[in-house]
């Protein structure tokens, strides 16, 4: 019996995949995709910065970024209307574009408003004028202000790719394995 065992050759497992899997599945994408914004979109978005307190093993300062977590729930949003853009009906495509003209008027008042303070000269640094109405200076207040309108519009094209995963019936009962 001894014998027998050792005459049983173990392949290699690591790059086994099952038939199921060779198959490509939009739904799948889309499922990953959404979920991942919901995980994004659940914690605390909070603005990237430098900490400078860290050191390393010979006392050296050495600065770590921590993630703007706001531009990750962004781009997150971004990803899963890339992958869902086959789907999209005239409601989504319609809803959508009014979204972005939305974006789009929010950030050119922003630049309007950062203009106009820098030409007032209220603030604490002198050099050459950092706007040309396309370009958010991120020293001044008016970036993040952007950044915080942009997660509310892009809560609302997420809650627009949801309601389209309904219409396309995307809800209705299947097996699905994680």
């Amino acid at each position: 019996m001894v014998e027998e065992n050792r005459k049983l050759d173990i392949d290699d497992v690591e790059d086994f995949r099952s038939e199921g899997d060779r198959k490509f599945s939009h739904q799948s994408l889309v499922m990953k995709a959404m979920s991942k914004v919901l995980d994004l979109g659940s914690k605390e978005l909070i603005e990237g910065f430098l900490d400078y307190n860290s050191v390393d093993r010979k006392g050296n300062i050495k600065p770590i970024y921590t993630e703007d977590t706001r531009r990750t729930f962004i781009e997150a949003v971004r990803t899963c209307e890339m992958v869902m853009i086959c789907d999209y009906d005239e409601t989504a495509t319609t809803n959508i574009k009014e979204i972005y003209g939305r974006i789009e008027s929010k950030r050119l008042t922003l630049l309007k408003h950062q203009k106009a303070f820098y030409d007032s000269g209220n603030y604490e640094f002198k050099k050459k004028n950092p706007t040309d109405l396309n370009y958010f200076n991120t020293k001044f207040q008016y970036y993040n202000h952007f950044v915080e309108a942009q997660i509310i519009f892009y809560r609302e094209i997420f809650a627009e790719l949801s309601l389209l995963t309904q219409r396309i019936g995307f809800y209705e009962e299947g097996i699905y394995e994680g």
